[in-house]
């Protein structure tokens, strides 16, 4: 009979040992061969050895790659958009720019997923944010060429659509002093907030997880209200906490998410760039 404590046990733990060792390896592996595979012609054998890199790597670059040949249908008898918008997803929820632009354009159409239009905005609005706002996503500070106009795009089709109001689901009581609060903004933020968190929960220390929390909960709106002259300063207060409230939480911008400035961004950020 084998057993950890005997010799055939033995050889048998240390095979598990290497196996675990070499898995990184062959998952990489897999994304180059994949790549081949792809540019080879042959759809099948790529797409079988992406979906093994994405699952045991969870690589944003073949989850994209992925959604891309089922939305072209490649290998398949017609394309496949509810299965291209769930790699888009799992791509772009580990920050790559170029899923997020393709999530928010099957938002826009309506393809594979429910038109949404404020899902659209959310994912360009994502797409093109800056690379100091995107250091703490799972795939880094990635980049995507057509971000910055598709973004610009479904902003004029918005505003459009709505007249002058692109502050769309603001308190009534709010809604026309601010002109500076993007359609999507809860979805937004809460996104990067929960991003930064997980960042922040596998890179720091405890007490770096509670500091950058405090940070988090600290931040305050970067808005200009236009209160009418005649708006009394109490109801000016009023509109303030109203804001104040529905803004949260706050969205990053490269303003409020400076790593040279504040300790506890600096410490993450260079958590995770280190080898």
């Amino acid at each position: 009979m084998c057993s950890i404590f005997t010799g055939c046990g033995i050889m048998l733990f240390r095979l598990i040992i290497l196996v675990a060792a070499l898995m990184p390896a062959r998952a990489r592996a897999a994304c180059t061969f994949a790549e081949q595979a792809e540019k080879s012609g042959k759809p099948a054998i790529a797409m079988m050895q992406y979906i093994y890199c994405a699952e045991e790597e969870n690589d944003p670059e073949a989850q994209y790659k992925l959604g891309a040949m089922f939305y072209r249908g490649e290998g398949l008898k017609k394309p496949d958009y509810r299965r291209a918008a769930a790699f888009f997803s799992r791509a772009a929820n580990n920050g790559y720019a170029p899923a997020q632009v393709k999530l928010g354009l099957l938002y826009w159409r309506g393809e594979g997923v429910a038109k949404n239009m404020k899902m659209a905005h959310k994912w360009l609005y994502l797409a093109q944010e800056p690379a100091e706002t995107r250091w703490f996503y799972v795939v880094g500070s990635s980049f995507d060429k057509t971000a910055a106009s598709m973004y610009s795009k479904i902003n004029s089709v918005m505003k459009s659509a709505k007249g002058e109001k692109a502050d769309a689901d603001l308190p009534a009581s709010v809604a026309g002093v601010l002109n500076d609060v993007i359609p999507s903004y809860k979805e937004v933020a809460e996104f990067q907030h929960e991003q930064l968190v997980e960042a922040g929960d596998e890179f720091l220390t405890p007490r770096g997880q509670s500091d950058l929390r405090k940070y988090l909960d600290a931040l305050q709106p970067d808005v200009s209200p236009r209160f009418p002259p005649e708006m009394s300063y109490a109801d000016k207060q009023n509109a303030m906490r109203v804001i104040k409230d529905w803004l949260s939480p706050v969205l990053l911008t490269p303003n409020n998410m400076n790593a040279a400035k504040v300790p506890v961004l600096g410490s993450l950020k260079r958590a995770i760039e280190t080898p």
